[in-house]
């Protein structure tokens, strides 16, 4: 039987599903998604994926052998690791840089055991007292070598539950990764002019902090807070129940309101309010409620990100929100306690098909690195087992 040379990117998001399947020449030759109604169950979430590809399958008349996950969790997290070798004698940098990073790599793996590594990403090379940002082109000889890498990892049993049912589709995950960090990565070229820029994607109860600088991921952050809770603050504060509430929140997408702690806003012309009125819900309390849990939100995510000291004046970086509990934010005008002073607030509207294509590029962007280095020296073992073990020493 001839293999298919599909690419197909599947977002696992926990309201909406997304699959985007491409030739060979990375051309889109069809793409779907899927919302996910009942959230809490897991039987509910496996079945739409189930249907997702076997409906991709109908559509495209062949068989999916491979797939991309695109995932997101709020037990996503990064460790940000060192490494450092000193040599007798001058060594060439492309001889050991390999196996520096598999060295870091397993010593990663060994002191997290229940975790699963994502995404690695070297930050900085200092060779003999010299900083490189980049891998360097050259190959150059060195005595000294420090490594700074960055690890996202995710937790094994949320990793096998997702490998397990993908798996019962007789299809194998290539490549697994975190959906909020692959869709930045992609968007950042639209946001050339800021040496700092950071991207919040508000999920159903899950939101993501990635914070870049010229163009490097420099902090990620997840918290289990997302577009649901604002649903549910709702829900409380004005007595409705969560459905009601659900659609009074979605009312609000792009309809051109003004979101502040000011009571004297006039609300008498708005069509979309006016059904609010008439429910005798205070519209003053509204704004409120859906500002006090998005202030929460801004404020939690960027928790220790004043660990970079180039971050602690963030007057000239923007925030950009991306995610389905983002669209709050579309046309809607808010007025936050911006405690980051940034330069700029704005939202960033995606399609099914964006973000399909944004895993796609991000993949292929990660095979001419890391990961295309790494699985040809794996494919190497017993000699850079041997070279690994001599410079141990």
């Amino acid at each position: 039987m001839k293999k298919n040379n599909y690419s197909t990117i599947l977002d696992l998001g926990r309201s909406n599903l997304r699959l985007g399947v491409f030739n060979e020449r990375l051309n889109h030759v069809y793409s779907t998604s899927k919302n996910i109604f009942d959230k809490e169950n897991s039987h509910e979430y496996s079945k739409s994926i189930d249907f997702i590809i076997k409906d991709a399958e109908k559509k495209i008349s062949d068989h999916l052998e491979n797939i991309i996950v695109l995932y997101d969790s709020p037990e996503i997290f990064s460790i940000d690791l060192s490494i450092k070798k000193d040599f007798d004698q001058k060594v060439y940098f492309n001889d050991i840089n390999s196996s520096l990073i598999l060295e870091a790599i397993q010593l990663i793996k060994n002191n997290y055991i229940k975790d699963n590594i994502i995404h690695f990403i070297t930050d900085k090379y200092i060779i003999d007292g010299k900083e490189f940002l980049i891998n360097p082109k050259k190959d150059l000889e060195v005595k000294t070598i420090i490594i700074e890498i960055k690890f996202i990892c995710l937790p094994k049993k949320i990793y096998n539950k997702i490998t397990n049912i993908i798996r019962k589709n007789n299809l194998q995950i290539i490549n697994f990764y975190c959906s909020s960090y692959a869709k930045s990565f992609s968007y950042i070229n639209y946001f050339k002019e800021s040496n700092f820029i950071n991207f919040l994607d508000i999920g159903w109860e899950r939101s993501t902090l990635t914070l870049f600088e010229n163009k490097k991921l420099k902090f990620i952050n997840s918290i289990p807070i997302g577009g649901n809770h604002i649903s549910k603050d709702i829900s409380h504060v004005l007595k409705l129940d969560i459905e009601e509430s659900e659609n009074i929140k979605k009312s609000f997408n792009k309809s051109e309101i003004e979101f502040s702690y000011d009571e004297n806003i006039n609300y008498e012309n708005n069509s979309l309010t006016k059904e609010i009125l008439e429910k005798n819900i205070s519209v003053e309390l509204l704004k409120k409620v859906v500002l006090a849990r998005i202030e929460e939100i801004i404020e939690l995510v960027f928790k220790n990100a004043n660990i970079l000291n180039d971050f602690k004046d963030s007057s000239n970086s923007t925030l950009t929100l991306i995610g389905n509990g983002s669209k709050l934010f579309n046309k809607n005008s808010f007025h936050l306690d911006d405690k980051h002073n940034f330069k700029e607030i704005s939202y960033y509207e995606e399609t099914d098909l964006e973000i399909c294509n944004a895993g796609l590029k991000f993949n292929e962007n990660w095979k001419k690195n890391e990961i295309q280095m790494v699985g040809k020296v794996l494919k190497k073992e017993g000699f850079f087992e041997k070279f690994f073990k001599f410079f141990s020493r």
